[in-house]
Parts: C-alpha cells; sequence; structure tokens
C-alpha cells in the first residue's frame, strides 16, 4: 500500500523531467505508476474473509503522527478504483491532448492528485488523513487550472479551491476534536464510547458534515464543480467521476462508522443528499454545453450516493457501494465521450450537433450503453443500484421517495438529451443565445480512434457486465461489507426481485421522464420562468466582491499609509506598552545594579550614532552614522559573552547597509520630505515615548513575575534536545518554529534585495517601445476551436 501510494509521487518526478522530451507519450509513464495500486486487487480479492492489511511507519511519535495505512475492503476498493481510471485517463490523453500541450506539467500534475487520492483513502491515521485531503485540494487546483491563460479556467480553479479550503478547515478542526475524545489519531484504533459521549462529538459532527459537503458538492457547495469542467477532459473524468468528488462520499462513509448512531446525522445528510439530487438534475436538464450537463448529473449522482450513505443503516451502505461502482464506469465512460465529441466535431454546444450516430457509430454504442445506465434502465447496473436506492427511501418515508422520484425523472430527462445529439436534427437557437452562434462543427467527422476509443469502452462494458451478471457487482460490493458493517444485510443484486414497490416506483420514473421529454420545450420554457434572481454563484461572486472591496479598504486605512506615518504608529505603540509595563511592573524602579565598566563607552557609541543620524544633512550619511548603532549593538553582545549573536549583528548590519545603498536611487532625498514645526513637536513627543517606553520595557523584564525560564533550558539541552550547545538546542528544538520563521525573513529580505538589483539591471536595458515583446498567450488547440 505504501507503494501504491508513494509510487505515483516518484513518478511525478520522473514524468516532469521527461515530459519535454517525450511529449505526449509521456501518459505511458503516468500509467505506469498506477499499477501499484491495480496490484491491491489481490488483496482486495480475499476480502471479506481476510483481516485488513495495515503497514505502518512511525513518523513523530510524541504527536501520535504515522504514515499508516489501512486496507480493508473498502479502502482497497475505492484505491484499485482509483487505479482504474487513473490508468484509463492517462492512456486516453496520450491521444486526447494536443501536441503543443505542456506535458511536463499535466501529467505530473494528474499523477500527484492520483497519489494524493490514494494517501486519502488507505490512511488510517486521522491527521495524515487530512493532510492527504488538503494535498487533493491543491492539486486538483493545479489541474483545473491547467489551461491558465483561460480567465474561465483560473476562475474555476480559484472556486474550487476556496470551497475546498473551507472543507480542509473544517476537518482540520473535526479531526483535531476526534483525537482528542477518542486518544488516539488513528482512526480504527478510536474508542467510539468515549468519543460519543463527549461533548465535542456534536460539534466534530457538524464540521464532518460541512467537510463531506464541500468535497462532494452537496448544495449549496455545488456551484465549484461545473466550473472546475473548464480543465482537459481527462482531467474531468478522473477528478468529477471516481476521485476527487467521492472524498466527500468517502468520508460520510467512513465515519458514518462513528456519527450514524446520532439521528442528527442521517436527520442532516438524506435531506441534504435528496435535495442536491433533484436540483443537481433539474440545472443539469436545462444546460446545453455537453461537459456542463455531466457535471450538473454529476453533483445530482454525488446527491443519491450522499443520502444513500447518509442512512447509516446495513442497506443504505450496501446500495451505496453497488452504485459507487456503477456511477464511477458509466460517468467516466460518459466524460470520455463527450471527449472524443468534442475532439472530432470541434464543439460540444448541442444545438449544434446532429445526428451523430452515423458519423460516431462506435461512439453511439459506447455512449448508449452508458447513458442508459445513468438513466436506471436495464440490464444494466444503473438500474440495479437504482433500484436499491429507492428501496432504501422507501423503508425512510414516503416524502424521501417522491423526492428521489422527482430528482429520477430528471435524470431520465436529461439522459434522453444527452442522447438527443446521435438521433435529432440540429435545435434552433434562441435569439438571446448570440453568444453560442460562434461555434461551428467541423465539416468532417469521422470515428475517433483506438486511443480514444478504448478507455470509455472497457468502462461502458463494466456497466454491461455489473446488469447482466449482477454478481461481479454484488461480489465487489461485498468485498467492502467488513468494513462499512453491513455484512446482515441479507438483499442481493439482481435485475428482477419480483413486482415490488421500488419496481413500481421505477416505472412511474419512466412514465413521468418520458412525459418530460415529450413535453421538452415547453418543460424548458418552465425551466426559464422559475429561474431564481440569485443563485450559489451569485452569493459567491458577491461574497468574494465584498470581501475584496473590505480587503482594500482596510489595506489603504492600515498599510497605504507613508513611511513616516507608520513610523510614528511603531513608536506610539512602543510607548504604550512601556506604559504598560510600569503599570503591571511596580518594582521597576528598583536599583539595577553595577553596570560593567566596558559597556560604558559601547553605550556612548550607541548614544552617539542615534544622535548623529538626527543631524546628518545627506542619506549617505545617516546610513553610516546608524552603523555605529549596529555595530554597537555587536560589540555589547560581544561584552556580554554572547559572540554568535554579535556574530548575527555583524551580518544583519552589513545586509541592511547593502539593501540601503540599492533602495537610494528609487527614495526623494532628505531636504524632499519637509516637515512642519507641529510634526516636529510630534515626532519629539513620540520618540521620547518610545526611549522612555522601551527602557522601561527593558528595566520591568530585569525583575521577574515569575521563576525564570532559562535553567529549563539548560537543564534539559542534553536529555532532551541531545545536544552540549544549549544555544543551539535552543533554537533548533525548543524554538524550532520560531527559527524557521527567522529563517524565513531572512530568504524574504534575499528575495527583496535580489529583485532590486534586478530592478535596477532592467531600467538600465529597458525594452524600447517599438521593441516589445508580444506577451498574449498562445491559445490551446480548444481554445483556437472555440474562437474560430
Amino acid at each position: 500500500m505504501t507503494l501504491a501510494v508513494f509510487f505515483p509521487f516518484v513518478m511525478a518526478l520522473v514524468c516532469a523531467w521527461a515530459g519535454q522530451k517525450l511529449g505526449r507519450r509521456t501518459g505511458y509513464l503516468a500509467a505506469a505508476a498506477f499499477l501499484p495500486a491495480l496490484a491491491l486487487a489481490l488483496p482486495l480479492a480475499g476480502m471479506p474473509g481476510t483481516a485488513p492489511v495495515t503497514e505502518t511507519t512511525r513518523w513523530v511519535a510524541e504527536l501520535d503522527l504515522s504514515l499508516a495505512f489501512r486496507g480493508d475492503g473498502f479502502s482497497l476498493l475505492f484505491a484499485v478504483l482509483i487505479g482504474v481510471i487513473g490508468l484509463l485517463a492517462s492512456l486516453y490523453s496520450v491521444a486526447y491532448l494536443s501536441a503543443t500541450e505542456k506535458f511536463g506539467r499535466f501529467f505530473p500534475y494528474l499523477l500527484l492528485f492520483g497519489g494524493s487520492m490514494l494517501g486519502l483513502v488507505l490512511s488510517d491515521n486521522l491527521i495524515a488523513l487530512f493532510g492527504f485531503w488538503e494535498m487533493t485540494s491543491v492539486t486538483s487546483f493545479l489541474l483545473i487550472g491547467l489551461w491558465h491563460t483561460r480567465g474561465a479556467a483560473r476562475d474555476g480553479a480559484v472556486k474550487a479551491f476556496l470551497v475546498s479550503a473551507l472543507g480542509g478547515l473544517a476537518l482540520l478542526t473535526a479531526v483535531a476534536m476526534l483525537v482528542i475524545a477518542g486518544g488516539t489519531a488513528s482512526l480504527s484504533g478510536l474508542d467510539l464510547a468515549a468519543v460519543r459521549a463527549s461533548p465535542l462529538f456534536v460539534p466534530a459532527l457538524l464540521l464532518t458534515v460541512l467537510a463531506a459537503a464541500t468535497k462532494s458538492a452537496q448544495l449549496p457547495f455545488h456551484l465549484w464543480l461545473p466550473t472546475a469542467m473548464e480543465a482537459p477532459t481527462p482531467v474531468s473524468a478522473f477528478l468529477h467521476s471516481a476521485t476527487m468528488v467521492k472524498a466527500g462520499v468517502l468520508l460520510v462513509a467512513k465515519f458514518g462508522l462513528i456519527f450514524g448512531g446520532a439521528a442528527l446525522w442521517s436527520g442532516l445528510l438524506v435531506p441534504l443528499g435528496l435535495t442536491t439530487l433533484a436540483w443537481g438534475s433539474w440545472l443539469a436538464l436545462r444546460q446545453t454545453d455537453l461537459k456542463a450537463l455531466l457535471a450538473y448529473s454529476t453533483v445530482s449522482q454525488l446527491g443519491l450516493l450522499v443520502s444513500l450513505y447518509g442512512l447509516a443503516d446495513a442497506e443504505g451502505r450496501f446500495a451505496a457501494t453497488a452504485h459507487l461502482l456503477n456511477h464511477a464506469a458509466f460517468k467516466a465512460a460518459l466524460f470520455f465521450v463527450v471527449g472524443i465529441i468534442d475532439h472530432e466535431t470541434g464543439t460540444r454546444e448541442i444545438p449544434f450537433l446532429e445526428r451523430l450516430r452515423a458519423k460516431l457509430p462506435l461512439t453511439f454504442v459506447v455512449a448508449l450503453v452508458a447513458t442508459l445506465s445513468m438513466a436506471g434502465l436495464p440490464p444494466l447496473g444503473g438500474f440495479i443500484s437504482k433500484e436499491l436506492f429507492y428501496e432504501g427511501m422507501l423503508h425512510r418515508g414516503w416524502p424521501y421517495l417522491a423526492v428521489a422520484v422527482a430528482g429520477s425523472v430528471l435524470t431520465f430527462a436529461y439522459c434522453a438529451r444527452l442522447l438527443g445529439i446521435f438521433f435529432a436534427r440540429r435545435t434552433p437557437l434562441p435569439e438571446a443565445a448570440e453568444d453560442l452562434r460562434q461555434h461551428r462543427v467541423k465539416d468532417h467527422i469521422h470515428e475517433a480512434g483506438p486511443g480514444l476509443l478504448l478507455p470509455p469502452a472497457l468502462l461502458a462494458g463494466a456497466a454491461l457486465l455489473f446488469g447482466l451478471w449482477p454478481g461481479s457487482a454484488e461480489w465487489l460490493t461485498r468485498t467492502a461489507q467488513g468494513a462499512l458493517e453491513f455484512g446482515e444485510y441479507g438483499g442481493h443484486l439482481s435485475l428482477w426481485h419480483g413486482v415490488t414497490p421500488a419496481l413500481l416506483a421505477t416505472l412511474l420514473t419512466w412514465a413521468l421522464g418520458a412525459a418530460v421529454v415529450w413535453q421538452a420545450p415547453a418543460f424548458a420554457t418552465l425551466q426559464g420562468r422559475l429561474t431564481p434572481l440569485w443563485n450559489a454563484n451569485t452569493v459567491y461572486y458577491t461574497l468574494t466582491q465584498g470581501l475584496g472591496r473590505l480587503a482594500s479598504a482596510v489595506v489603504r486605512r492600515t498599510q497605504g499609509l507613508g513611511l513616516p506615518d507608520q513610523l510614528r504608529i511603531m513608536l506610539l505603540s512602543a510607548g504604550i506598552m512601556g506604559g504598560y509595563a510600569v503599570w503591571r511592573s511596580p518594582q521597576v524602579f528598583q536599583p539595577i545594579g553595577r553596570v560593567p565598566l566596558e559597556l560604558v563607552p559601547i553605550g556612548v557609541l550607541l548614544v552617539a550614532g542615534a544622535v548623529g543620524v538626527l543631524l546628518s544633512r545627506n542619506r549617505l550619511t545617516a546610513v553610516i552614522v546608524t552603523g555605529l548603532t549596529g555595530f554597537g549593538s555587536a560589540a555589547a553582545f560581544l561584552a556580554l559573552r554572547a559572540p554568535d549573536l554579535a556574530l548575527t549583528q555583524l551580518l544583519i548590519e552589513a545586509v541592511t547597509v547593502i539593501l540601503f545603498l540599492l533602495a537610494f536611487r528609487y527614495l526623494p532625498g532628505v531636504r524632499d520630505l519637509p516637515r512642519t514645526r507641529g510634526r516636529l513637536v510630534l515626532d519629539a513627543v513620540l520618540a521620547g515615548a518610545a526611549g522612555l517606553g522601551t527602557t522601561l520595557l527593558v528595566l520591568s523584564s530585569l525583575r521577574f513575575l515569575a521563576p525564570p525560564i532559562s535553567p529549563y533550558y539548560l537543564v534539559n539541552s542534553y536529555s532532551g534536545g541531545g545536544g552540549k550547545n544549549a544555544v543551539n538546542v535552543i533554537l533548533v528544538d525548543f524554538r524550532g518554529f520560531d527559527t524557521m520563521g527567522e529563517g524565513l525573513v531572512v530568504a524574504m529580505v534575499a528575495l527583496a534585495i535580489s529583485s532590486l538589483v534586478t530592478l535596477g539591471r532592467v531600467g538600465k536595458t529597458r525594452t524600447a517601445p517599438d521593441e516589445a515583446p508580444d506577451l498574449r498567450p498562445v491559445p490551446s488547440r480548444h481554445q483556437s476551436r472555440r474562437q474560430k
């Protein structure tokens, strides 16, 4: 399992190196990266009869942090699913992507995402699980924004990242609560009784629901998934059929074993899932772009899965796991099919596509099988799992079944709309659809090659196999029964269970769906009239734009001040802190003891440097005199037997002088900053208050209000930190995060200096206006096609 998780990361580096040399053939290396994940089918074959496979690598024992992977039936099933879709998406990309694509970025991003998802599904350590969860957010951001020259791609990437970041913060807090309440960071080792008795139980439950809703695109967080379709089609097939969007479903399934006993868990998730099912289907039926239609259909199908796993009973988990397999098969196949249509015709817009059955016969067969499975028609796997879905909702109550049927009716209708491009003539464009008139279909359309056809054909074949041979789907589903605790459920997958309420609900779905298809123009008019003035997207843009204006206002009020005004605020703060120190430390005026004689000339040097700055008439003199204070501080450290601090101070002083000299050319002269008499008096008062306040603050620290902590460091440096040099141990171990921050500051200063130096060079060799390079982005193949 460890190899399955980290091999894609290693191969990502290989693909980044080889992408420029091998071009599209880099996809074969990427496909090979998923072979260890496919090898997990061997332990999966022994499930549920064998014990889960565990692999643990200790990392930070004090924090109970380890790379612990647990291969139970559900985790292994999910991992193999990721491996299959990842391998097919990589091979599909070889034939799909243009030769001008940046393969040194595309395939590494794809593999980084695949490794993150594998780590997420196999992790048994809650902290590592959260880490992989965040990695999926970052890598999906990179994949969605791959064509970053397009504004829509940038918007979709940012939107997905912001929504996922919200869920990530929720999951982080929930994980922390579970670790505290359960006594361990091991997901399988949590003390469930202690968790359920803890006051943190309900907050952790609510935060987990929030995290799952953001990742699995449940209302109202569904807005990110349709805009994420700006990613290349292989990415859409990988991320939005079997992997990223199902991370939230995975969370509901696994954490349902912790929270499932609470009525609040199913009381939130089942209505949320059903509402998402119905609303996603409603929106899918309105789309004219094939990928947008599939995006909203994914939202709908994810709602179905969340509602089933949200039932938190054996029947719901069995049905959800069966449908998870079916959905991965038919939805990935359909995304690949849409990629073929886009690749061969030059557009994805439904109004411009007609009678593709004759021109793309093999693509039509694949699309027919996958679409009918999504619609829930026999003899396909989608029909079997849809009946199980109806059974689960029926046991929940008739209102739940009614919403499920309504969502499925719309699912039937948008499936018919999708298949219509293979039969119907071109749809006349409405008057308002001027933005669609730019699309044109290629004159010569021909069937795709085997590189594009084979991946969707295999997946559609799986959807057909699950229907014709339900035992295969049930065997795979039953491998997860030990992990998800539905072993006692006695139902089976079958095409015929007799005349049951679920079958009657299915027949009603088909009848109402056919009526919606028959009255499609009237239904479209109804949808147009019921379009609300606001939606999740308008709320999102209103919030982000409002936050942007608020941030700009805050920056203008605080950071937009001139340097003198900011320095005045700093001096005032120093004076206030000194006054607070005097108020809190009455012994500040007690004798401070004898001052070493060697510090007297150093103190005179420091004062002389400060006075010299005030009397200097130009900036160069001021910088040189300021150096006296810096070098005087270094001398003081040396006199107080702190040579390391003295050396650090010398280095900082040298860097500061260089920085001043580099910045001189961009600063006005001293005489160019006149100050009124009132400003001079104010500055003098502030400077005096800051100096007095700082002095009092130092004096107050000489008399401890509590026992000093310094002996602790001396006593524990060797035993706790393993070092004889107490200063080094303090910097590296006791204050490791502070030292890391200081190193970051040094790196930022170095970057600023480098920028100043580069700026000076650019200023000397600036490009003439008539020689300015063309910085317009070169459109990708898909951009060019859409602009024609």
